[in-house]
């Protein structure tokens, strides 16, 4: 392993050897969504969290980032879908050269597999795959069973196959689903090579929901997350990036971890 990605990666894993990242990439994916129209704001409070790192399209990392350089390392995403109008198919937005002209510590690539879109995404993260080792930077994909041929997305069997194929492609960091359990998820993990990330998406309610859910998975071998929506969208960003860190870093209990977040929020107050 080159010693650039080395330090690279040291910058994105915390401590612990584990990943806290939040994701900021959703506009081209789900629309302007509420807690992203004021982007600045929103990268304040993120950061006040002290997240290991940050997930960002790279005009966001051209326009808005620069002021936090060296507080939280940040993921250049080089490719997006869109649930509107190509759901199933994550198209090249970027390449290796713009990840390292804005001082990404790593390029992230999405895939889709499960459907006739595969092929074409694969032969892409092939390509960043070669190209990001080239230079010594860390790979991250965000891979999700989520093609046409897949009748569930977060069945065990079809999660592992995606967390697998980042692995074989190179992927240092894969980000994936939640399948449900912690032993279902088990297989994900002893089936990867990979350091395994999880996303959050629509699987929880409360900040409980998810902090269990996270819980559940460290204890079966998850090296980390990378959530997004429900981070920012809650009315206290930094505190529940407070008791993610507690759970993921200091390894706490989920009890524990609230109580990081209820000081936290005390915290803020005027």
């Amino acid at each position: 392993m080159f010693v650039g990605k080395q330090v690279r990666l040291k910058r994105l894993l915390g401590p612990s050897g584990r990943l806290l990242a939040i994701t900021i990439d959703h506009p081209i994916t789900r629309g302007l969504m509420p807690g992203l129209e004021d982007i600045r704001t929103t990268m304040r409070k993120v950061v006040a969290g002290r997240p290991d790192a940050i997930t960002m399209h790279k005009g966001i990392a051209e326009k808005v980032f620069a002021p936090y350089a060296g507080e939280a390392a940040m993921i250049m995403k080089a490719s997006a879908y869109s649930v509107q109008y190509h759901p199933t198919y994550d198209a090249p937005v970027a390449d290796i050269e713009e990840a390292v002209r804005l001082g990404a510590d790593a390029i992230s690539v999405g895939c889709i597999v499960g459907g006739p879109e595969q092929a074409q995404q694969l032969t892409f993260l092939g390509k960043v795959s070669k190209e990001a080792s080239a230079v010594g930077m860390p790979l991250v994909a965000h891979i999700y069973p989520k093609g046409s041929m897949i009748k569930d997305p977060h069945d065990a069997k079809a999660v592992t196959y995606a967390a697998r194929v980042g692995a074989e492609l190179g992927v240092d960091i894969i980000k994936t689903l939640w399948t449900g359990s912690a032993e279902s998820f088990r297989s994900v993990v002893e089936g990867c090579p990979s350091i395994v990330a999880l996303a959050g998406g629509d699987m929880g309610e409360t900040l409980e929901d998810y902090l269990r859910m996270t819980r559940e998975a460290l204890d079966v071998g998850l090296g980390g997350v990378t959530y997004g929506r429900f981070v920012w969208q809650h009315p206290h960003t930094t505190a529940v990036i407070r008791s993610l860190s507690a759970l993921i870093h200091d390894n706490v209990s989920v009890a524990d971890a609230l109580k990081v977040y209820d000081a936290a929020v005390l915290a803020e107050a005027p």
